[in-house]
């Protein structure tokens, strides 16, 4: 492809994906972010999106550590002459320069996979990918892209390739690739490995101090880098940034201000190595970081490391239920905002929730739908310790099962449980004898006890109101509700 046949190509993606140019847009004195005045061309490419009948839902930023502020991208949406909305990622001008710099094709082939990798990210609102993909992820994008132009006419590629990328019909087409995981996934085969030598390594820098390795149990090792070369020890075998020789983020992740930890220590990645992958008997390695809550597998996908390790481990459980307590009980925010308690969560330590509200708390109120991340609380510990609680709430978190020690809060007025899978009421309810209102709506209830009859005034209690879903309880259940609380209005 000639020069011109190039520029051709770059000015038709740019129109394509209506490449807008951008520039650093200083903000305020006082750093506050809403307070950063767009700049000239952004109002400029505003104005023509506003003309053209689009309008403006977000814009994604990159902020850096100088309080200043770069667009990278304009969501824009309007209807189609079907009245259905549609919708417009207008890309900056840097961000694809940089995708052109990492577009190792000599015709620039693989710039529209990236631009759509980028634009979809975008469109799906998930801005933190969006950012990382741009930001830090194009080096290892070249890197693949590189090793897939190589080898994706090679019949080793083909056979390689069918097993394990379904859904993809033209394996040697990069624009069927949707995200970066997919194309390492095709590529992997062709990266030079050889892990029989990791463990000496790894003891290496053990004990020069440039790493930790706190637990080393049956089946899994934890190996925490605390150097830039400790970590990039990974390069040929997980697709991290922090891994890469030529593109670690290792600093950035550890060092900078945003991603310390609580108590102002450096943050730390932790690298859990299945034992079997030093012998070469599998490629089990997996990547978290707390702070931005990253939990990865070798290709960077985003997994759930209790199923795949903890609920195998009780020594790695144990290990980062105290690491995550310690971190959670020194963050300084409010809970909503807490990380480290969705983080106890997803390893299992649902019930550490609780140890985050006071013995004198008057009101528990955890609410899934209101969180920053949707919280699953399958079951409530023993609650005995709360003696003053009014209101004790938990709506759409997932929870199934009622301690009896619910029974022993005397001083409960309102127990709200909407939302969640409740099946089995606990006969310790009907000891909630100053109860007024209890909303069990939503829940699949399907065992009432009969001690629950204590709660209407009929028979000594105070309860006023119950919201229960009938068609989730069922008739017959909804009747029995009806007989053993005569007194109590039933929604």
């Amino acid at each position: 492809m000639s020069k011109l046949d190039i520029t051709d190509r770059l000015a038709f993606l740019a129109e394509k994906f209506d490449v807008f140019e951008t520039e650093i847009i200083k903000a305020s004195d006082n750093n506050d972010e809403q307070d950063v005045p767009y700049s000239e061309f952004f109002e400029t490419k505003s104005l023509q999106l506003k003309e053209g009948g689009w309008d403006i839902h977000e814009v994604a930023e990159i902020t850096s550590t100088l309080g200043s502020a770069k667009v990278i991208a304009i969501l824009s949406t309007k209807s189609n002459k079907r009245g259905f909305p549609i919708k417009k990622v207008s890309i900056s001008y840097d961000v694809f320069t940089e995708m052109v710099g990492a577009d190792p094709t000599p015709n620039k082939i693989s710039l529209q996979w990236m631009l759509n990798t980028f634009s979809r990210l975008i469109k799906d609102g998930d801005y933190v990918e969006a950012r990382r993909f741009c930001g830090e992820d194009l080096p290892q994008a070249n890197e693949y892209l590189t090793l897939f132009e190589a080898n994706k006419r090679k019949k080793k590629f083909r056979v390689m390739a069918q097993y394990s990328l379904k859904g993809i019909k033209d394996i040697t087409n990069i624009n069927e690739y949707r995200n970066l995981g997919q194309l390492f996934d095709a590529v992997d085969p062709f990266i030079e490995r050889d892990p029989t030598g990791m463990e000496s390594l790894m003891n290496g820098y053990v004990k020069r101090g440039q790493a930790e390795m706190p637990i080393r149990d049956r089946r899994f090792t934890i190996y925490v880098p605390l150097t830039r070369d400790a970590s990039t020890i990974f390069n040929n075998f997980a697709g991290w940034c922090t891994a890469k020789v030529n593109n670690s983020n290792f600093e950035y992740y550890t060092a900078s201000d945003g991603n310390r930890k609580p108590n102002g220590d450096v943050s730390k990645l932790y690298i859990v190595i299945d034992n079997g992958f030093f012998a070469g008997e599998n490629e089990n390695i997996y990547q978290a970081h707390f702070e931005t809550g990253q939990i990865h597998d070798r290709s960077n996908s985003n997994i759930n490391l209790y199923d795949l390790v903890l609920s195998k481990s009780e020594s790695l459980t144990n290990y980062f239920g105290q690491e995550l307590m310690a971190m959670a009980k020194d963050f300084k925010g409010g809970m909503d905002d807490n990380r480290y308690i969705d983080s106890l969560i997803d390893f299992g330590f649902t019930e550490a929730l609780f140890d985050f509200f006071d013995d004198e708390s008057i009101v528990i109120s955890i609410d899934s739908m209101s969180s920053r991340k949707k919280r699953r609380v399958p079951k409530i510990p023993d609650v005995s310790r709360f003696k003053n609680i009014t209101h004790f709430i938990i709506m759409d978190s997932g929870l199934h099962e009622l301690h009896p020690s619910i029974g022993s809060l005397k001083t409960l007025r309102n127990l709200t449980l909407r939302g969640n899978m409740v099946e089995t009421l606990p006969s310790e309810i009907g000891k909630l004898t100053n109860l007024i209102f209890l909303n069990l709506w939503g829940n699949p209830i399907s065992v009432i006890p009969d001690e629950i009859k204590y709660l209407d005034k009929s028979m000594g209690g105070k309860l006023n109101t119950l919201v229960v879903e009938r068609d989730k309880i069922g008739e017959v259940n909804y009747q029995k509700l009806k007989k053993l609380l005569p007194d109590t209005i039933i929604t």
